[in-house]
């Protein structure tokens, strides 16, 4: 095991501690985010490396030594430049408990939720995105009525997580369940101030749930997708009892490994991009890079060769690998670094691109100082940020255009609805 790779590891386990003792304190979501992003981009990949797969395709193209000396620098730079930057925000003490006060405000916005989670769907595709973020609003107005002291309000929040529960045992779709739930826990721990035991508890049951959905989900992906006609719930419940007291439910077909591989570890990925660049293709120079931030602001009837969110053309010029046209695969943006910069070059983009991020986070704390509202709307601007397989394009589009969509929203209830944050 080199150098770099025991220098991955235990900054790994630094930031899983720094992410565990914020909870109950603060709101880690930069923290949950460079937690994800070490699992997937190190500690998966040296899993696989210990415990190679057989597959012809999901495997490390590297060797280990190759691999970590770009990718450890590359979350070593970036983890540090944005714990730099949030740092002071971390000492600021988050007077949640005020969001009592805006329960009306928060039943409102949920009820904007639900009518274009309803509805959203009949808009013309150009406003597609605007309807999304608007239809996450019922989560934002969740969160604020779980601090409500009506109870009535308050179960909102409970519903909210059985909603999810029941939209991801629909489309057998897990992802927006997992985080959406993780996100609600950061805010039920800052309410409650669970001990450091419980928190730990608390994860480790996670973890434990996450594992066995992983090795249900492509058998109950196979019975739903083929238009499963009995009640999802007791197949659902029921695959997972096998799976933990029979262990018999893990799908022994290769796409099932193919899944296990994908979602896991991001580093076969990263690892195909080293591979081909610049061995078969020269460096894109920036090129994606710029792409990404003139898309993410300019709307697209300004810039009409607008680049489409999913991943797929940049997946096949940078890892020089075909996926079909109905299938989305992110590069990451650590790989989109080294893709464009090089190795020096990618290890100093992670790091800038950790400076703007904790920038935006100190920016956006400043507007949780005086609106205390706008912290809940915080989950819904980073609900791109956090995924470690996102590439820039689709970190960026959602980053900016959400942030317009809220501020918007709130400078209109504010002038036209009388609506008012004060202290």
């Amino acid at each position: 095991m080199g150098i770099w790779t025991i220098i991955g590891i235990a900054f790994v386990i630094f930031i899983a501690y720094t992410f565990i003792k914020r909870l109950g304190k603060g709101l880690p979501v930069l923290e949950l985010m460079l937690l994800i992003a070490g699992l997937q981009w190190i500690i998966g990949p040296i899993i696989e490396y210990a415990s190679p797969g057989l597959h012809y395709k999901y495997y490390m193209y590297v060797e280990q030594p190759v691999y970590m000396s770009f990718v450890v620098p590359a979350y070593l730079l970036f983890s540090i430049a944005v714990l730099w930057m949030i740092k002071e925000t971390t000492k600021f003490h988050l007077d949640i408990e005020r969001l009592k006060f805006y329960s009306h405000y928060g039943l409102t916005i949920f009820i904007i939720g639900v009518v274009f989670d309803l509805f959203g769907g009949f808009l013309p595709g150009a406003l597609g995105f605007f309807a999304f973020i608007l239809a996450n609003f019922k989560f934002v107005g969740a969160i604020i009525l779980f601090y409500s002291e009506n109870k009535k309000l308050k179960k909102i929040f409970y519903g909210a997580i059985l909603y999810l529960l029941v939209i991801a045992l629909s489309k057998a779709l897990f992802h927006d369940f997992i985080i959406w739930t993780v996100f609600f826990y950061m805010f039920y721990a800052l309410k409650y101030k669970p001990s450091f035991s419980k928190i730990l508890l608390t994860i480790v049951v996670g973890v434990i749930a996450a594992s066995t959905l992983q090795t249900i989900k492509a058998a109950y992906r196979t019975q739903i997708w083929n238009n499963y006609s009995g009640n999802k719930i007791e197949l659902f419940v029921g695959l997972m009892f096998d799976s933990l007291l029979v262990d018999e439910t893990a799908n022994p077909t290769l796409d099932a490994d193919i899944d296990t591989n994908v979602r896991l570890n991001q580093g076969w990925i990263i690892s195909a991009i080293i591979d081909h660049i610049p061995n078969n293709q020269p460096y894109f120079d920036g090129a994606t890079i710029k792409n990404a931030v003139f898309s993410s602001i300019l709307p697209r009837f300004l810039n009409p060769n607008k680049a489409e969110a999913g991943g797929r053309e940049n997946f096949r010029q940078f890892t020089g690998l075909y996926i079909g046209d109905g299938t989305s695969m992110g590069i990451s943006i650590v790989g989109e670094a080294y893709g464009n910069y090089a190795v020096a070059g990618g290890i100093l983009f992670m790091g800038i691109w950790g400076l703007f991020l904790g920038g935006i986070w100190r920016f956006l704390f400043k507007k949780i100082t005086v609106n205390i509202v706008f912290i809940a709307f915080i989950p819904l601007i980073f609900l791109q940020v956090i995924k470690a397989e996102t590439e820039l394009l689709v970190v960026l589009n959602h980053l900016i255009k959400s942030m317009i969509v809220i501020f918007f929203f709130l400078w209109f209830v504010k002038n036209n609805l009388n609506w008012r944050f004060e202290k």
